[in-house]
């Protein structure tokens, strides 16, 4: 009985080839997510599309929500329920985030939202984190010759306090 010439097949475990495919379909289909997000957000406000400097929109629940639509339903899904249409190709099902709230004995997580959003904390459900780190993200939006850093912090941080104040809103009661 002759035994197939050690590969890559006889390395991985027998669902890594497939995990593998989906990862990578994964981070192709954030990519075209991500620069069709980017520059809808670039056209709303006024940055890259005409070349004028950004400016932080301010912190809002329109902010938030359209943020929200643009870089995080793809997997957690439109209604934050953890069913967005990537969601197959994560490691780990994408969580509710509706339910943060109740999770955490009733009280919203704020802080640990923030930083999950901004990535300074792990996302351990998400393996090798799937999950973009979307402070960076957004700084790499903001930047521009015209946008100084100040501005760009001031920009990235009321994108993120939009995020959490939408998420907040959603909470189920």
């Amino acid at each position: 009985m002759s035994r197939p010439a050690p590969g890559i097949g006889a390395i991985l475990p027998d669902d890594a080839e497939e995990r593998i495919m989906k990862r990578e379909y994964l981070v192709l289909a954030l990519a075209v997510t991500g620069l069709t997000a980017a520059g809808a957000h670039g056209a709303a406000a006024g940055g890259s599309v005409t070349g004028a400097p950004l400016v932080s929109e301010g912190i809002s629940l329109g902010l938030g929500h359209r943020d929200y639509l643009n870089y995080c339903a793809a997997c957690h899904g439109a209604d934050a329920r953890g069913d967005g249409t990537l969601g197959e190709f994560l490691t780990l099902k994408a969580p509710d985030l509706t339910m943060l709230s109740k999770l955490n004995a009733g009280k919203f997580p704020e802080e640990r939202v923030t930083e999950v959003i901004d990535g300074r904390a792990d996302v351990k459900v998400h393996g090798m984190r799937d999950m973009p780190v979307w402070g960076d993200w957004f700084n790499r939006e903001a930047a521009g010759a015209d946008t100084g850093k100040a501005a760009r912090e001031l920009i990235v941080s009321d994108r993120i306090a939009s995020l959490i104040v939408y998420l907040e809103s959603i909470q189920a009661k």
